[in-house]
């Protein structure tokens, strides 16, 4: 059969750890990021007979604001629940976490899929736990290592429902929350310090008279980058068209994800699902959430990701991949908006008609974001913009793109200016006077320039009366290359074209 005969049923269950200052339920400073082991640890989170746990009022307002965030259903009366089982980084031998009754019920957020349509994923719920210890593997050991810094932070705990179709969709679902959670300063939600963890829930059914009837359910655990949750996906969808295909049986299981090998292994079976034997938390008094509390969180959300892609393409009439850069880095987004504000008051400025404002206003928007985009990224160290970095002021680098919009100084001389900018934080007119770049206007000047081009270059000139009009644009360069990028162009394209004439 070919690929197009197997439809991929596809949930993710996301855990992110929240951004409070202390643990779930103790006093124990929240610092995953502790390289020594064992420091954030108390008689609470370490499970010890006889301690009592107090909920973090921050981590429920967090969860709290990522359900109101993608539309869930806050319930107003929510609880936690113990969920028994037994492993090395589980000191009580059961975690707090919830069942029945969580924070947030439903929800959604919208990616692109495949081709690029929009889809939209249903969020089935978002609860509260607590986090788990850290396991350590020593190499060439036979012992494992527990670090319980990690034991006891809030851990946020999304579930979709089984709407994502392919590889592609499960890594921008991913992204897409990662962005959200950022933006609402929820978490920092990075994967590679296990901030975010991704499990999929994948199976593979076969399109036809059966369609419907789901195949039988694998799971990977701890993703922990957008790049293996998108090639783990893709890799077990096509292993287990292979086991059908081969007459075999897809095993209902647990696998991992090799980085090194880009393939999905085995951990264990999972014949049905484990009981965890759910019952609510004795020692915490079930949580009423009133309407003041919700109203009030809500008005503390702010700008998300998707409205400020509309907002960029309609504001500023820029590409889908332009602003897609500017709503991932933030900082970079907000700096263009900044240098926009200092250049759209001096267009209002200028004596203009309103439907010639506007395509000027349109024009500075794509001339300043191609330099931020192209140049000052390409100029930065892993293309990390950040103002601490980039030493200009939004005003300065609105005078360095009016100098340019205006002509008053050629891509060449800019690129100079930009890297001084870059270096020093120094405004474009004092770097432009102090190593002697201004643009050379005077027609004198330039028709000398012209005049010993065309000496030095009879054949190119020759060729031009021909007919052959790249003679023309390699007379031009040769001005600007003799002037060092000086040169006005618009002059010296006139003054040329009128000496190529006389000839």
């Amino acid at each position: 059969m070919s690929s197009d005969q197997y439809k991929p049923t596809i949930g993710l269950e996301i855990h992110c750890e929240l951004n409070t200052g202390s643990k779930m339920f103790c006093s124990c400073p929240n610092g995953n990021g502790e390289v020594k082991p064992n420091v954030n640890v108390c008689p609470v989170c370490m499970g010890h007979p006889g301690t009592l746990p107090v909920a973090n009022q921050e981590a429920i307002k967090l969860v709290m604001k990522t359900g109101l965030a993608i539309g869930s259903e806050i319930l107003k009366e929510c609880k936690f629940d113990r969920k028994n089982y037994f492993y090395p980084d589980l000191p009580k031998g059961y975690q707090i976490s919830q069942y029945d009754l969580p924070f947030c019920l439903g929800g959604k957020i919208e990616i692109e899929d495949g081709t690029g349509a929009p889809k939209t994923i249903r969020v089935t719920r978002v609860h509260l736990e607590e986090d788990t210890a850290k396991l350590l593997h020593p190499d060439g050991e036979d012992h494992s290592l527990v670090d319980f810094n990690r034991s006891g932070v809030p851990l946020m705990e999304l579930v979709t429902e089984p709407d994502i179709a392919s590889a592609v969709e499960a890594r921008r679902f991913a992204e897409e929350l990662q962005l959200i959670l950022r933006y609402l300063g929820v978490s920092d939600a990075d994967m590679d310090k296990g901030k975010m963890r991704v499990e999929v829930n994948i199976s593979l059914s076969i399109v036809g008279p059966d369609d419907g009837k789901l195949g039988t359910k694998v799971e990977i655990k701890n993703l922990n980058s957008l790049r293996a949750v998108e090639g783990s996906v893709a890799y077990e969808i096509e292993r287990q068209r292979k086991v059908i295909e081969s007459g075999a049986k897809v095993i209902q299981e647990t696998r991992g994800w090799n980085e090194a090998k880009l393939e999905t292994f085995s951990q264990r079976e999972k014949e049905e699902a484990f009981d965890y034997r759910y019952f609510p938390e004795p020692d915490l008094a079930p949580y009423r959430v009133s309407d003041e509390e919700i109203r009030k969180t809500r008005s503390e959300i702010g700008e998300l990701p998707a409205a400020k892609r509309s907002r960029f393409a309609s504001e500023f009439s820029l590409d889908g991949k332009t602003v897609d850069i500017y709503v991932k880095n933030r900082d970079l987004g907000s700096y263009f908006e900044k240098t926009i504000s200092e250049l759209a008051n001096w267009v209002k400025e200028q004596d203009m008609k309103e439907d010639v404002l506007a395509e000027e206003f349109v024009k500075l928007c794509k001339l300043t974001s191609n330099y931020l985009v192209t140049d000052v990224l390409g100029l930065l160290k892993n293309q990390n913009f950040s103002q601490g970095q980039f030493k200009t002021s939004p005003e300065n680098f609105a005078e360095f793109i009016k100098m340019i919009y205006k002509g008053e100084i050629s891509s060449k001389i800019a690129k100079i200016v930009l890297q001084v900018m870059m270096e020093t934080g120094a405004d474009p007119s004092n770097i432009i006077a102090d190593k002697g770049l201004a643009q050379i206007s005077d027609g004198v000047e330039i028709e000398a320039l012209v005049a010993g081009v065309i000496k030095n270059n009879p054949k190119a000139a020759e060729d031009f009366k021909k007919g052959k009009e790249n003679a023309f644009q390699f007379l031009v360069g040769q001005i600007l290359s003799k002037s060092r990028g000086k040169a006005n162009p618009q002059i010296a394209r006139e003054i040329l074209k009128k000496k190529l004439d006389e000839i």
